[in-house]
């Protein structure tokens, strides 16, 4: 059963992670030797693609490795500055902490600014960095070993056990290569972290500033109000995960109130209950049935983009809804994918596996499993872990099988020897610095009752709850970047949440859909038209509703319709180019339409010579979708497209 290895291995623990209170009490006894301190900025050319209008300043700043001994070697910390736009910024910036731990930062930049970090440049500068060990921070503690088997590994007919011990032995592999090269796990933790927050901020002579972090950031976050307060005016904590937390022996029941919840929202709202009915059976009957009989799936290596043909049991399938969760602009599509599975159809499962597993080449595993080994698997026992996730029938295969994430992890902690955890490692963190709480009631690792158990102990914060949300609410809702900046501005008064009322439940069914086109200009792309006002522009001429439904809009220099037909044809695998099904003549071109099926997808697309080049447009949506976003996105963008005079 191979499939079992599809989810379990693509996505081994993103945006989770822990964080642990130590400082001078940690020191060896006896030790003399004056503290560690950090070097000079250096200020460089930025070494990843910089969006298009937007001032932003990279360097890096030496750190010590260890911080209780100054010839133990440096850390390159590289950061950079996004200038906000405002015509007076306030002085105090905000610094984002990415979640993991081992998530970067940097690399994110080019494909997910506007989404994750344009929100908080409105008023302030934003410093970007990637924390010891993660993205373009030297050395790195990516696993490259453990990245490459899980590609290498798609379409395996090898057993889940052989799979798993596969898994285990690429993780050991990297984990001898970074020793080989001198890296000292113990180095790696929260403490350490905080400090060179610390040391950045000195270093670029802010008063103060604030800190944003999202899951595991937040535990990072906690650990610099701890140790490092005077720099800090104020927190936003999203996603918010407590050093208290026993993340491992949490975490199945965690995933288990998640999807209870996505049901229950769904049996709440009309339009869904009608079209999905029971959708909870539907879900755990499919699980029960793949066990016995996994199905064939295509995925998609996200390298490379060939299809390999794969199987999914029932436990992936837990996996796969785990994992799609986190993410809200999902949400509304599951009911149409879990009922689409029961169909026998599992082309968006496949394409969204694919899709999970490019997360990969952006997180850096070893620096992962040195944060977690010290932090939360010290504080737990494989036995704690093994009897909460049986608990949970539904999600105990996954869980069993899921080498970082599951009972597994600490067999492979215990290879990894990555250091004790510090005093107070496990110790619910005080504060009177001002925190913003905010978090998901549909989260499936880090719930609500998480930031609420976090506000207790932090009597000057805020707790706001947002409904049908996933992981992290920031980069899913207007609502919460208006409340996080009215907050920044003023974090000694509560903002105000009315507009959280006002958030909707996830548009399950096509009736639910509204979309309101809105004009464009871009002199980037050379065009001027018409895109949908509410989805997100993920690079130019691409915006997205969510990854399962954008719009494109182009100029393709240099290629023929007949050129980009075959290539289409060849990576669908058809015997013959696509064919047109019909034209559309607008003002200023007229236009050969194509309409294609591909892994449980619509496509819509639409081509004409241009002054330019080819011209292209194209709609990618669910099939229960595609009749509406037709007539309401794509067939309004053709008509009105044309070159920027």
């Amino acid at each position: 059963m191979n499939g079992r290895r599809a989810a379990f291995f693509l996505v081994p623990m993103l945006f989770v992670g822990a964080c642990t209170s130590t400082g001078e009490d940690d020191a060896t006894d006896g030790d003399t030797s004056p503290p560690a301190t950090a070097g000079s900025v250096d200020m460089g050319a930025c070494e990843f693609d910089v969006p298009a209008g937007v001032e932003i300043e990279c360097g890096t700043l030496p750190v010590p490795a260890d911080r209780d001994d100054p010839d133990a070697g440096e850390i390159q910390l590289a950061f950079a500055i996004v200038r906000s736009a405002a015509d007076s910024s306030a002085e105090d910036p905000v610094v984002y902490l990415s979640g993991g731990p081992g998530q970067s930062t940097l690399e994110l930049v080019p494909q997910a600014f506007g989404l994750l970090y344009e929100p908080l440049t409105e008023n302030r500068d934003l410093v970007l960095v990637d924390q010891r060990g993660t993205g373009l921070t030297e050395p790195s503690l990516a696993c490259d070993e453990y990245s490459s088997w899980v590609r290498e590994s798609l379409g395996s007919d090898l057993p889940p056990e052989e799979l798993e011990a596969q898994a285990v032995r690429s993780l050991d592999e990297c984990r001898q290569r970074l020793v080989d090269e001198g890296i000292d796990f113990a180095d790696y933790n929260s403490a350490a972290s905080a400090a060179d927050l610390e040391d950045l901020r000195v270093a670029f002579g802010y008063d103060e500033w604030n800190l944003y972090g999202i899951s595991y950031g937040t535990r990072l976050a906690q650990a610099a109000m701890r140790d490092h307060p005077d720099g800090i005016r104020s927190v936003v904590l999203d996603a918010a995960y407590p050093v208290d937390a026993d993340l491992y022996e949490e975490t199945p029941g965690n995933a288990v109130r998640a999807m209870e919840a996505l049901f229950a929202a769904c049996a709440d709202d009309a339009g869904c209950a009608a079209e999905y009915s029971d959708l909870e059976q539907t879900f755990t009957s499919l699980v029960e049935e793949l066990n016995a009989s996994p199905a064939p799936v295509t995925v998609i290596d996200p390298t490379n983009g060939q299809r390999i043909e794969d199987e999914l049991d029932g436990d992936s399938l837990v996996g796969f809804l785990f994992q799609t969760l986190y993410s809200t602009e999902l949400l509304a599509h599951l009911p149409e994918i879990i009922t689409a599975a029961d169909d026998g159809e599992f082309g968006t499962i496949g394409l969204l596996l694919g899709a999970l597993s490019q997360q990969l080449e952006l997180v850096s595993i070893g620096q992962q499993l040195a944060v977690q080994c010290q932090e939360e698997v010290a504080f737990g026992t494989r036995e704690e872990v093994a009897a909460a996730a049986a608990e949970h029938p539904l999600v105990e295969g996954f869980f069993e099988g899921a080498p970082t994430l599951g009972p597994g992890v600490f067999d492979v902690c215990d290879s990894w020897d990555a250091g004790e955890p510090g005093d107070g490692a496990n110790d619910p963190v005080t504060s009177e610095i001002p925190a913003l709480i905010l978090a998901g009631g549909l989260d499936p690792i880090t719930p609500p009752r998480w930031g609420e158990e976090i506000a207790e102990q932090l009597p000057n914060s805020y707790f706001v709850r947002f409904p049908f949300t996933g992981h992290g609410a920031l980069p899913s809702h207007d609502c919460a970047v208006r409340i996080a900046a009215d907050f920044l501005d003023d974090p000694g008064s509560q903002p105000a949440t009315d507009c959280v009322d006002d958030i909707d439940s996830p548009a399950f069914t096509a009736d639910d859909i509204e979309v309101e086109m809105t004009s464009f200009e871009s002199e980037e792309l050379g065009l001027t038209g018409l895109r949908p006002e509410d989805w997100t522009e993920v690079i130019p001429g691409v915006w997205q509703e969510s990854v399962l439904a954008s719009l494109v809009q182009r100029v393709v220099p240099g290629a023929t319709a007949e050129q980009l037909l075959q290539t289409v044809g060849v990576q669908m695998g058809l015997t013959e180019p696509p064919q047109p099904v019909g034209e559309l003549s607008a003002e200023s071109f007229t236009w050969r339409l194509y309409r294609l099926d591909d892994l449980g997808q619509s496509v819509d697309l639409a081509l004409a010579d241009g002054p330019d080049g080819l011209l292209l447009v194209q709609l990618t949506t669910s099939p229960a979708r595609n009749d509406v976003h037709r007539q309401e996105v794509f067939l309004p963008a053709v008509e009105a497209l044309a070159p920027l005079s």
